[in-house]
């Protein structure tokens, strides 16, 4: 396996403690050659936010990406971006709210990827991404709403499916690709940083 030249983290935000525009992240690594101008990386990252709308009601948008060509290491500087508040692009999620009840600010629904790989204790590794502004039963309790888990289960077999723009996979930071997906079926947290920034691209 070689190490991924292709990685983009989808960036959104949503009102958090009464404030618009707190931003939340994911970056995905995945599989195939780094993409060779900015319409084949805008191609990928609306292939991605495509799926991704589709676990998050319309109080969360997405608002920018960053393409890299290598795991980025902190302070590392993208070769691709974009930024879809100027032009008033953004992009709404469309999970619809029916009888559910949203999570709170810091609380978050994950995706774990299983790999082949296991650790020196012989416990599998896997990958994991985090999604807030999320969806409970509307009845109380604290167990994901129905609808919304399918999507979350979805999103998670699509990104190992080779089934994204170039025939990609998400991967490790070795190249490995995932044999299984699966999500949460309760919320956990996944505290945010009030205002929080993006270094500079």
């Amino acid at each position: 396996m070689a190490a991924p030249t292709t990685v983009i983290t989808i960036v959104k935000d949503f009102t958090y403690r009464g404030i618009a525009g707190e931003e939340w992240s994911n970056t995905y690594m995945l599989t195939g050659s780094t993409p060779a101008d900015s319409t084949a990386w805008r191609a990928l990252f609306d292939a991605i936010v495509a799926q991704e709308k589709l676990l998050y009601p319309s109080s969360s948008r997405v608002t920018r990406g960053y393409g890299y060509d290598k795991v980025p290491a902190k302070g590392d500087h993208s070769i691709w971006q974009v930024d879809l508040r100027p032009s008033s692009t953004t992009v709404a999620g469309t999970l619809t709210r029916s009888t559910s009840a949203g999570f709170a600010g810091d609380q978050a629904a994950w995706i774990r990827w299983s790999l082949n790989r296991f650790n020196s204790h012989g416990k599998r590794i896997y990958l994991r991404k985090y999604f807030h502004d999320g969806l409970m039963l509307g009845t109380g309790g604290d167990t994901l709403w129905a609808a919304y888990k399918t999507a979350l289960d979805a999103f998670g077999a699509f990104m190992y499916s080779g089934t994204l723009t170039g025939s990609r996979n998400i991967c490790d930071k070795l190249g490995n690709v995932p044999i299984a997906s699966a999500s949460s079926t309760y919320p956990t947290t996944r505290t945010l940083k009030r205002r929080s920034k993006r270094p500079p691209a």
